[in-house]
């Protein structure tokens, strides 16, 4: 027998026990920083890669708030679902969300490899595109939900209603609005908060210039360069805030149809039927290719039937 066997290694060899295997601790990161690390190494990819995943990041900050999510270990199959569902209800299409959760992914994986966490723990599979319908608001719905704001609304949720009608701004954009941004004299809005961080200026009529400007001698008093501060003056409202109190209306009102993000759909929609040049359209949504411009408006098989027809060169020369 060997003379150097310890008495512990002895007694496993007799009662036939193997040594415990130590368990490997699971590494993560801090959520800031993987998106730092992550968006720091994209220096192999293009401009518009690192652009495209620098913008994806910036509209899930609200939702990584919303889900306390701190870490990568908070980036699971869990707040993947509740993701899902809230950009449902918001009336966002699968392949948007698919763009954000495939830009997590993208970030998980890439941890992975670099050895710097142990795993991605979202393996759900994409959304099919045929699930999603894009669901513009009857102009009726709008009259209907136009008239709860005039007469029942508080002033701050008719302005936010007549800016989003009159401009076609998304409910970010809205949200972080500073008062500056926002020329009465013009009747313009150029956006210090945009998705893709572009310049884009749109305009308004006189009915929501005269909103704008009881609302912000409303809040003067305040002292906040925001046009919709939240409880702190120095800090403007959530987006989501504004998701929920459309949501909120819209379900007294029962017309599921309306959301924010619904009626900047009906804003473009309009502008098409109203034979508006598409290069125009895209430069009020603020769009950065006339292509994104066409999958956003729904020109559905009627409306198309329709302008054929009307326009038709056969009947009319």
């Amino acid at each position: 027998m060997n003379e150097n066997i310890t008495t512990k290694d002895l007694l496993n060899l007799i009662l036939g026990n193997q040594e415990t295997p130590k368990t490997t601790e699971s590494k993560e990161m801090e959520l800031e920083q993987a998106i730092s690390y992550f968006l720091a190494n994209q220096i192999k990819n293009s401009d518009d890669t690192l652009k495209y995943y620098k913008i994806e990041f910036n509209c899930l900050k609200t939702y990584f708030k919303m889900f306390d999510i701190r870490s990568t270990k908070d980036l699971n199959n869990d707040f993947a679902l509740k993701l899902i569902n809230t950009k449902k209800a918001e009336g966002v299409k699968n392949c948007t969300i698919n763009k954000m959760l495939g830009t997590i992914k993208a970030m998980l994986n890439y941890l992975v490899k670099e050895n710097l966490i142990t795993e991605s723990h979202i393996t759900m599979k994409k959304l099919k595109y045929k699930e999603a319908k894009l669901i513009i608001p009857t102009p009726e719905e709008i009259l209907r939900f136009k008239k709860y704001m005039d007469n029942q609304a508080p002033l701050e949720y008719r302005v936010m209603f007549y800016i989003l009608i009159d401009t076609g701004l998304r409910r970010s954009s809205i949200a972080n609005l500073l008062i500056t941004d926002i020329n009465l004299d013009e009747q313009s809005i150029i956006p210090s908060h945009t998705k893709e961080n572009n310049e884009i200026k749109v305009y308004f009529g006189n009915k929501t210039k005269s909103l704008i400007t009881e609302f912000i001698m409303l809040k003067k008093g305040l002292k906040s360069k925001f046009l919709f501060p939240s409880k702190s003056p120095q800090k403007p409202i959530e987006a989501t805030t504004i998701t929920k109190i459309f949501i909120g209306i819209r379900n007294e009102l029962g017309i599921p149809s309306i959301s924010p993000h619904r009626l900047r759909h009906y804003f473009g929609t309009n502008l098409i039927r109203n034979n508006v040049n598409p290069e125009v359209v895209r430069k009020l949504l603020g769009h950065s290719s006339i292509y994104m411009t066409q999958r956003y408006i729904n020109l559905n098989d009627n409306a198309l039937k329709s302008a054929s027809i009307n326009y038709s060169l056969a009947d009319n020369l």
